[in-house]
């Protein structure tokens, strides 16, 4: 069985979910390039909620943060449970061995639509 303290696994959410955010934040910034004079308004507000959810994003990576330094190590927690509790390979193996970011996915936190 592979532990982990909680600390080390919400400091590793927390590392993603900010990943999550720069992701958020740089699709709100093309939206601001995008030609809207002919657009639906139901679509802009839509357009806008992605800065919404580029700032909740952040706070919600600070939280995490905030708790791990809080609780100090915490109890050890079973990977295995967390592994099966998510769908993503690149989170499975983040949650077992934080230091895989790189290796997984050198380009985090950047927008590559083609």
């Amino acid at each position: 069985m592979t532990t982990r303290t909680t600390a080390d696994v919400l400091n590793t959410i927390a590392e993603d979910v900010a990943d999550l955010a720069s992701i958020a934040h740089a699709l709100d910034n093309l939206t601001s390039e995008l030609d809207l004079s002919g657009a639906d308004q139901s679509k802009i507000r839509d357009l806008q909620r992605v800065d919404a959810l580029f700032q909740h994003l952040d706070d919600i990576a600070v939280l995490l943060g905030n708790m791990s330094k809080l609780i100090g190590a915490g109890p050890d927690l079973n990977v295995q449970d967390l592994q099966d509790s998510v769908r993503l390979d690149y989170l499975k193996s983040r949650l077992s061995n934080a230091a895989t970011t790189t290796e997984m996915s050198p380009d985090a936190g950047t927008v590559n639509l083609f």
